[in-house]
């Protein structure tokens, strides 16, 4: 078997093998993405209570105590205790987030490596088989 022949068969190997790889990644990329709803859902939360924390400034104290049994809270520390811990949950969410992103992006950052690889392995196989072609027309004409 020539060198060239030996090259064109390791480099579409290479490339099957990258396909495989292309495929698995592909169906990482498509799994949902868990950690969007718990930011969204903090976010909301913290908004919510942010806004009865600001409202208490300016409600008349005699009307406080109905808002805070409202939004459930017995007091205006038991509210900044509950919007700490909303922030903290807030925070580890937004942390969840981002890594879940990062983690996207470098998968996605591969399979687009993958697919360039593929693209140039099937062009250099396509002109090598032409040359194979060509080859056999010119040693069959006389």
């Amino acid at each position: 078997m020539k060198l060239n022949h030996r090259a064109t068969l390791s480099i579409l190997a290479l490339a099957v093998a990258s396909s495989v790889c292309s495929i698995g990644l592909a169906g990482l990329q498509l799994k949902p993405q868990r950690a969007a709803a718990d930011v969204v859902i903090n976010t909301a939360i913290v908004a919510e209570l942010n806004g009865v924390h600001d409202s208490l400034k300016d409600i008349p104290p005699s009307m406080q105590n109905g808002v805070l049994a409202r939004h459930g809270v017995s007091s205006e520390q038991a509210l900044d205790d509950s919007l700490e811990a909303q922030r903290s949950h807030l925070t580890q969410a937004e942390q969840a987030r981002a890594q879940e992103l990062q983690g996207s992006d470098k998968r996605s950052t591969l399979l687009l490596v993958l697919s360039l690889f593929n693209a140039c392995a099937t062009v250099l196989s396509a002109i090598s088989l032409y040359e194979a072609y060509r080859a056999i027309r010119r040693r069959s004409t006389p």
